[in-house]
């Protein structure tokens, strides 16, 4: 049976006034939708990616209610599907194709194609901004509660080149001026909120995040120092390993022996999964202090919002969700795995024994090429369920204080993007 979680609504609003209260209805049916959705993508060749998404936002903002009342998500998977087109052929394409001819004008190893690829990286970086704004602002212009709509009336550009300056000054300054600039970007995207016609506020001050921003700097550093140190270890020692062989055999080269060269290329894998989740671990704490620090200064006319979200809650869903993406994975190429074998199986005798067993072998290696392909690609088959894990964790640990004189605020104006989220989508920015 689903659980409600309901946080207690506030008592005491002024005559006229109404007190908000946030819960959350676990969403039904997650499950046999993220099925369905992995299933109908690889029959429409990916094409139903964006119906399917679509379909995941309106359960998952359904069951974020305020005051008992669910949120609604009006956007449509042909705003999603246009939007994709519009970027493909717009951007995409025609900067793979000023890139294929710069390549051949300028020399692809020459001065000036780098500069013109640091360029363009520099480019990206400014369109990564702007998709993140843009992304925002169509989730926030198809989000209605009792009819009232929300929205973000600022420019993406000037987000976009904040999003682009302040990212140039990490590397300057070790990473230092990270709390200052993720504030700097949550100020820039709350101001431009509104609920109706009334704008949100925002007060926060990147000081306090610099105290669990220096704990998880120095244990970043430790870790990224210990990492490191074991990478250039396992080169030097197969280095080491590969000269004397070579001086065994008086000078001459020799060659790379494949169980050494895999030992190698897996511990360059282990060390940077472990860094991965070292990240994951470490960054919780921090992570935590900033969600609850920009919640706490966050508010609405005579409405405040506070977050209790913990390190140990966020790294328990952030692992968890981990977990159900590999189990839905390694499932799915199981159940894959098995039902090729049984074919193989079948066709072994007498139609697989006329190939030999050359030709059996490399019927094998292709099954297992395959299976890699379908391991890769259901990596995402259970995404909804984490996505709704982790909001309903978000909004169970959020609550809100004072009142909102719902009665002064009219309903927000009708969107005007009808394309929706083409560069996030693009880029791979937001899975919600």
């Amino acid at each position: 049976m689903d659980r409600f979680h309901s946080v207690p609504i506030t008592t005491g609003a002024a005559p006229g006034r109404e007190a908000l209260a946030v819960s959350w209805l676990k969403p039904i049916g997650i499950l046999g939708l993220s099925l369905y959705n992995f299933v109908m993508r690889i029959l429409t060749l990916g094409i139903y990616h964006f119906w399917g998404k679509t379909e995941v936002r309106r359960r998952v903002w359904s069951a974020i209610r305020v005051n008992g009342e669910p949120l609604e998500y009006t956007g449509t998977g042909r705003e999603l599907f246009l939007g994709f087109l519009f970027i493909l052929g717009g951007v995409l394409i025609p900067v793979m194709l000023i890139t294929f001819g710069m390549a051949l004008l300028l020399g692809p190893g020459t001065t000036a194609f780098g500069a013109f690829q640091v360029l363009l990286y520099a480019g990206f970086m400014l369109l990564t901004g702007i998709a993140i704004y843009r992304a925002q602002r169509f989730r926030l212009s198809r989000t209605r509660w009792r009819g009232i709509r929300a929205g973000l009336d600022g420019s993406s550009w000037t987000y976009g080149w904040t999003y682009f300056w302040t990212l140039l000054t990490l590397p300057a300054t070790l990473g230092w001026s990270a709390p200052w600039r993720s504030t700097k970007l949550q100020r820039l995207l709350t101001r431009d909120m509104r609920f109706g016609t009334q704008h949100f506020t925002f007060s926060a001050s990147s000081k306090p995040l610099y105290k669990p921003f220096a704990l998880y700097w120095v244990a970043m550093a430790a870790a990224a120092v210990g990492l490191l140190a074991i990478i250039a270890g396992s080169g030097a020692a197969y280095s080491t390993l590969m000269q004397a062989k070579i001086d065994e055999n008086g000078g001459s080269p020799v060659d790379l022996d494949t169980a050494e060269v895999a030992g190698l290329v897996l511990t360059i894998y282990l060390a940077l999964f472990v860094g991965g989740l070292l990240y994951v671990v470490l960054s919780a704490w921090y992570r935590a202090a900033t969600m609850r620090h920009f919640a706490r200064h966050t508010h609405l006319e005579g409405v405040g919002f506070e977050s209790t979200v913990t390190a140990r809650g966020l790294l328990w869903i952030a692992l968890t969700n981990y977990a159900i993406l590999i189990f839905g994975a390694t499932l799915v190429t199981l159940v894959a795995g098995g039902a090729a074998y049984m074919a193989l199986s079948l066709l072994a005798d007498p139609a697989m024994a006329s190939l030999g067993e050359a030709g059996f072998g490399h019927a094998a290696s292709a099954l297992s090429i395959i299976l890699g392909f379908v391991l890769v690609l259901s990596l995402g088959m259970l995404l909804p369920v984490t996505q709704a894990r982790s909001t309903g964790y978000l909004i169970r640990n959020l609550s809100v204080t004072g009142s909102l004189d719902m009665a002064s605020i009219a309903a927000g104006a009708e969107p005007t993007s009808k394309r929706g989220e083409g560069l996030a989508q693009a880029f791979d920015i937001d899975a919600l």
